[in-house]
């Protein structure tokens, strides 16, 4: 029995090549099934891989070389938790784009990487609710611009399987690179400014990217942020039109890291992300962007009482709408006053992290 592979976006036709075949070995006592890739040995000789029958799951599926070794992994646990996501998405009236990313991944081979590389940092602590409904398809849309476009994502302990999500779910995005998963205990409340700060330390790209928990990037959103910087010669662009997308701001790293990030010394909550806009756009040769429009500026509802469910209650429960007044009035003052840059008493900003993720297994 035999099955031919083809490519993803190949046309079945007379003069198309299949780049590989299953088979079925039905050799007494035992049946194996054996994937034959064409033309990635020596010589353009077929390589041969087994199905890992041991670990081999109905949405996961290993396979191995003759030494029993990984070489690769299907799995359809993104695919089926970005189609979820889509669903729901869709019913909030918000656009999810997912045929359209599904569509982008036949062409990633011939998309030129850009000059600058981006990375996509997300902080988040007990809100998987939104992870799973905004992640999957996040990473659907970054999928072919993996080898420079990365989303960092850290979990600060949270209690809600936010971590279990990302590792067996988003497994897929983990394993070829596109994904980088974090774990942190060291912030036991919720504090926007080092929850963002920590994130932002953990990518190492050329220009940086906020991304919270509710944000929808929205089909070739790298490509765009790329193009404001290299193109178009951009140093901030903040991408915010809508409920929930102030915080969607992309700098370059160098100057986010001279800032030294957010202002960790304010309340948890409120005018963290209006400050640090402000103070790039204060900087010599700054050149700012607003970017509109619900391609890329698109986020899942968030009510103000959610937002501050987590920080500490030694605050006496400060509404967000009282902390966003108290900081944008400090904030304020530091700015005019001439202080751009922040945190100076401390040595780090952000709080320490673990690199989680681990083997297929």
């Amino acid at each position: 029995m035999e099955l031919d592979v083809w490519a993803l976006g190949t046309p079945v036709d007379g003069e198309s090549r299949a780049c590989g075949r299953l088979s079925l070995e039905s050799d007494y006592p035992s049946r194996e099934v054996v994937l034959e890739v064409f033309g990635v040995g020596r010589g353009g000789r077929s390589g041969w891989m087994w199905l890992d029958r041991k670990h081999s799951r109905r949405r996961r599926v290993f396979w191995v070389d003759p030494r029993g070794v990984v070489t690769d992994c299907w799995d359809c646990e993104l695919l089926r938790s970005a189609q979820k996501a889509a669903a729901w998405v869709e019913q909030q009236n918000l656009w999810s784009h997912l045929e359209m990313g599904l569509g982008h991944l036949s062409i990633c081979n011939e998309l030129p990487p850009p000059r600058l590389t981006v990375g996509m940092c997300v902080a988040t602590k007990n809100r998987l609710w939104q992870v799973r409904r905004a992640l999957p398809l996040n990473l659907i849309h970054g999928w072919p611009h993996r080898d420079w476009a990365k989303i960092h994502i850290v979990d600060f302990g949270s209690t809600d399987g936010t971590l279990e999500f990302l590792l067996h779910r988003c497994r897929a995005a983990i394993d070829c690179g596109l994904l980088h998963v974090y774990s942190t205990r060291e912030l036991p409340h919720w504090h926007a400014s080092i929850g963002k700060n920590t994130a932002h330390l953990c990518s190492k790209e050329d220009i940086l990217v906020n991304l919270d928990s509710d944000n929808l990037t929205g089909p070739d959103f790298a490509v765009d942020v790329a193009k404001q910087f290299a193109e178009n010669g951009f140093t901030v662009v903040q991408y915010e039109d809508g409920e929930g997308t102030c915080g969607r701001i992309a700098c370059h790293r160098r100057d986010f890291h001279y800032l030294r990030g957010y202002d960790e010394d304010c309340y948890p909550m409120g005018a963290q992300d209006v400050d640090l806009v402000q103070r790039l756009r204060l900087l010599p040769n700054a050149h700012f962007r607003k970017v509109r429009g619900n391609t890329f500026s698109q986020a899942i509802h968030n009510s103000q009482e959610l937002k501050v469910a987590c920080c500490d209650p030694d605050f006496g429960g400060l509404r967000w709408g009282r902390m966003d007044t108290l900081n944008r009035h400090v904030f304020s003052l530091r700015r005019e006053a001439g202080q751009l840059l922040r945190n100076l008493d401390r040595t780090e900003i952000g709080v320490f992290v673990e690199c989680v993720g681990g083997q297929p297994y």
